[in-house]
């Protein structure tokens, strides 16, 4: 029987949510044991897969085992517990959960596994518990929480497993670099342990500095099509908006995609540290949007790797996410990467590797609130995830495409096949100035589009 997860709780070690930091979704007896004992500052409560009642919260306890003083706390982002509201910061010893009326917060999303890393083997030690991918075991402030620490781990099927087998990835540095330990899971299994990683053939103890949870896929929730453009002819469509601030980049609609060109030192960040080494000079194609919806895009990809591309969702430039192909001189060597940049802070969200050497890749982004989770697939069918954020970015926003050819790789090339935006069928009365009828002719354009695609695919192999 998969766990329950009515609440999921992210704990900080600081105010504004840094520092050290943990994963709580069952009772904790003892804080010490996830090495934040009377250091919690800050936390986020968001409603878990198992959410049902309104009056569930998370109670922070001022002494172990649930004695002492105590406060409770509802869905909802706590930036600062130091506050006289509460006055309970680096005081917390233990916590629990329990009922008692309180607002609805935000939403967590799917839960497929749970993920738990132990100091010591045998399960014991201080531990912390994993529900998303993640690139960097160090703390943001690039101290050592649990990076190369890990000796003993438990993956507990999670409420959202799916109904296929799925792998978690263990990696032996960070950003899902090296040596790599992969653990399967069945739909039919409830948990899988390994007391000592010590002792495997790999001997992988004390070597894991980076997490990827594979075998999500996009979901079928936005099915219907909003927008669409194949880039057909030499003009753009009006709903675009070209940005280039540098002129570094160019475009050009040729019969069936388009292409962007970029020269060599047009980035798309702030820099590490914030302010250096960074730039916001690359080209995007940009429109607007609102609500919850899926962007999608195909890019053709080249003997030579010469992509450097992809989606991005933008509010400003101090928020925005871009889920990109690399191309084969920079760093991630062809992969997939997804990105958030917030308050000029770069975070590596998640990684998809083994799309190297493909013809094409299908790359999608799905919004659900704050939510947002990155997908690509080789064949536009079976997906993988390549992670999943929240960022905060209210409405409206802008989403489109990208392209860069940061720091001295060549200069780039990359095509894109189409650009689609999908929305819910209950949200398609009007979007964009369009009537649902005209956009539900879309439906019938994209079908054809997609059977020509089969044809050209099937025509190539031959080739």
């Amino acid at each position: 029987m998969a766990a329950r997860i009515p609440l999921i709780v992210e704990v900080f070690q600081h105010v504004d949510f840094r520092g050290k930091n943990s994963f709580i979704v069952e009772p904790i007896p003892r804080t010490r044991r996830i090495g934040l004992n009377d250091q919690i500052s800050s936390l986020r409560v968001y409603r878990g897969p198992n959410f049902s009642n309104p009056n569930h919260k998370v109670i922070l306890y001022e002494h172990p085992n649930f004695r002492g003083r105590k406060v409770a706390f509802g869905p909802g982002f706590y930036p600062n517990i130091h506050d006289s509201a509460y006055n309970f910061a680096d005081r917390t010893s233990s916590i629990n959960f329990g009922t008692m009326p309180i607002p609805v917060g935000p939403e967590w999303g799917t839960v497929p596994v749970i993920v738990e890393c132990f100091e010591n083997t045998g399960y014991r030690g201080k531990h912390i518990t994993i529900l998303r991918d993640i690139a960097n075991l160090r703390d943001p402030q690039g101290g050592t929480w649990f990076e190369d620490r890990v000796s003993s781990l438990r993956i507990t099927k999670g409420p959202n497993f799916p109904p296929h087998p799925m792998e978690v990835v263990f990696y032996e540095h960070p950003e899902y670099e090296g040596a790599k330990l992969a653990v399967s899971m069945n739909p039919s299994e409830f948990k899988k342990e390994i007391p000592n990683l010590h002792v495997l053939p790999q001997s992988f103890g004390d070597s894991i500095s980076a997490i990827k949870i594979e075998g999500w896929a996009s979901s079928d929730e936005f099915s219907h099509v909003a927008y669409f453009d194949e880039f057909i002819g030499n003009q753009m469509n009006s709903e675009w908006q070209w940005e280039d601030p540098h002129g570094g980049g160019s475009w050009s609609e040729r019969q069936g995609y388009l292409e962007m060109k970029v020269e060599p030192g047009q980035d798309l960040w702030h820099g590490s540290p914030p302010g250096q080494g960074g730039n916001m000079d690359a080209p995007r194609l940009l429109m607007r949007a609102s609500g919850d919806f899926a962007i999608e895009t195909r890019i053709k990809v080249s003997p030579q790797l010469r992509e450097h591309g992809g989606l991005i969702v933008w509010k400003s430039p101090w928020r925005f996410i871009r889920l990109e192909k690399t191309s084969g001189p920079h760093a991630f060597r062809g992969d997939v990467r997804f990105e958030r940049h917030v308050q000029r802070v770069f975070q590596l969200v998640g990684r998809g590797a083994g799309l190297r050497n493909v013809r094409e890749i299908y790359l999608r982004i799905e919004r659900r609130g704050t939510r947002f989770s990155g997908f690509a697939s080789d064949d536009g069918i079976n997906w993988k995830s390549c992670g999943d954020t929240h960022v905060g970015m209210g409405d409206p926003v802008n989403v489109g495409l990208h392209a860069l050819c940061p720091g001295n790789i060549p200069t780039t090339l990359t095509q894109f096949d189409y650009f689609r935006l999908l929305k819910r069928k209950g949200e398609m009365e009007r979007y964009l100035g369009r009537r649902y009828t005209r956009t539900q002719r879309m439906s019938d354009e994209d079908r054809r589009r997609q059977r020509r695609d089969q044809r050209s695919r099937a025509m190539r192999e031959l080739i």
